[in-house]
């Protein structure tokens, strides 16, 4: 957050599409694929930096697959509880929390820099978590370290896609590169699956597969050609903590942003508050075999991000995030409710019927997550706000999933703690946590439909005295 305002819109000739472009994707583009669609309705300038984008995000869905992977590798192989689930969980989402270092980095490095290097440290640490076998602890600290890193290619590859697609197909580009992730993570996690099924104990051989695909696709997005005249710039002479302030004064003085934010942050932490749970609520609530509960926490939850992503891409660009979100958030209330009643009645359909809804909104709340800060950003505010929107993601991110650990787990929270520590009881509620997470989305989602009835329209359509 130590850089307030660093963006520039794309160049004059990427803000609409080309007449040739046009024409092709209103013509002979629609009998093509979805991708190959795309790049006949984009500007040719857009065309080599989509493809080494979408090269890129293969390799980063083979990774992030992990945080849906590591929950059951955790809890089905090498025997951990729900404080390695929550601790993961917090680590892998709650390292949006150092976003502010991102502004202060940009300073030294290129946004693609930003993006390659801290995946390199991600491979050598994925590379690491084999070393000491069927020890679930070793596996917990190292895999939250890898992900710890990502802070800085999630906040550059956010700033990035202002710099290279059209504000027009912007949500479209990242639909369709979404969903390009979730079928690499799909792919990766289907393959796990059957891994797993014959050579469970050689679970690491999974690691070290996904560390080679991220190694390839950093490199792929170290390609991407940008004009030097579209690069953000840095502010080096600035100081960060004048930055950070003059970034926070924007921020809360922006109301539109502010109230966007607060109804992101009451569905967001229902999410990250419970879904950490399914592995353990699977297998050790409701005793549900190993590879059933594989199916159920990682394959089921990856088929629909995939197959929902470019759908409700095409939606969001047809409507404002804040109506979006709210689509969202009501379909997740509705998967929480509907675990909540299967995992107390203990009746495992349900359960599974819960999580399939809640994976078809999860496709549209990630294109939603990934593009909806642009709409308040404007032209010279993308890198503070995106910064702002991680920030708080992370904040949220690492506290919830402790709280919901709390709050799910029964008798002491650390069982080889002493002192103070050892006098920590959690509440005991077991799947009726589900509650409180659907009554938060619940509350999401009308934060958010009362402000996408009554949204002007985006900060950059906005006349310069707002």
């Amino acid at each position: 957050m130590s850089d307030p305002g660093n963006s520039q819109q794309p160049h004059d000739d990427d803000d609409q599409p080309s007449g040739k472009s046009a024409e092709a994707g209103s013509g002979r583009g629609s009998g093509r694929g979805p991708l190959a669609g795309l790049l006949a309705r984009l500007p040719e300038s857009c065309h080599r930096p989509l493809l080494f984008d979408a090269a890129y995000n293969v390799g980063s869905g083979a990774f992030y697959c992990l945080t849906m992977l590591t929950g059951v590798i955790l809890e089905t192989i090498l025997d951990g509880g729900a404080i390695h689930l929550a601790v993961f969980w917090a680590a892998a989402h709650g390292s949006s929390i150092l976003s502010p270092l991102v502004g202060y980095a940009a300073r030294k490095l290129s946004m693609k820099q930003l993006v390659v290097i801290p995946n390199l440290v991600s491979v050598v640490l994925l590379l690491g978590a084999g070393l000491y076998q069927d020890d679930a602890t070793w596996c917990t600290m190292v895999l939250s370290a890898a992900f710890l890193v990502q802070v800085f290619p999630k906040t550059g590859e956010m700033n990035m896609y202002q710099v290279l697609y059209p504000a027009s197909h912007r949500a479209a580009v990242v639909g369709i590169l979404k969903a390009i992730m979730g079928i690499s993570a799909l792919l990766v996690i289907v393959a796990s699956y059957f891994w797993f099924k014959y050579f469970e104990s050689y679970y690491w051989v999974v690691f070290v597969a996904i560390a080679l695909m991220l190694l390839v696709s950093s490199l792929c997005y170290g390609s991407i050609p940008i004009r030097r005249q579209d690069e953000l710039p840095s502010h080096g002479d600035e100081s960060p903590w004048a930055a950070l302030i003059e970034g926070l004064r924007i921020f809360l003085t922006d109301r539109r942003f502010l109230l966007f934010q607060v109804g992101f942050a009451l569905a967001g932490t229902a999410n990250h508050m419970v879904f950490w749970m399914i592995p353990n609520l699977c297998h050790d609530h409701l005793e549900i075999p190993a590879s059933e509960t594989r199916l159920i926490a990682a394959v089921i939850p990856a088929l629909l991000v995939t197959f929902s992503a470019p759908f409700w891409g095409r939606y969001l660009d047809r409507t404002n995030p804040m109506l979006g979100r709210a689509t969202f958030n009501v379909i997740q209330a509705t998967a929480f409710v509907i675990v909540a009643i299967g995992g107390t009645a203990g009746d495992k359909w349900l359960v599974v019927l819960g999580v399939v809804i809640h994976g078809i909104s999860a496709g549209g709340s990630t294109v939603n997550w990934l593009t909806g800060s642009l709409h308040f950003a404007g032209s010279d505010r993308v890198s503070l706000y995106n910064a702002v929107h991680v920030g708080l993601t992370g904040l949220r991110g690492l506290t919830a999933p402790l709280v919901g650990y709390a709050l799910y787990e029964s008798g002491p929270l650390l069982a080889d703690a002493s002192g103070f520590m050892d006098g920590l009881e959690g509440f005991e509620m077991g799947p009726r946590v589900f509650w409180i997470a659907a009554a938060l989305s619940f509350a999401g989602a009308a934060t958010m439909l009362w402000q996408g009835l009554t949204d002007p329209g985006p900060r950059a359509e906005q006349p310069p005295s707002e």
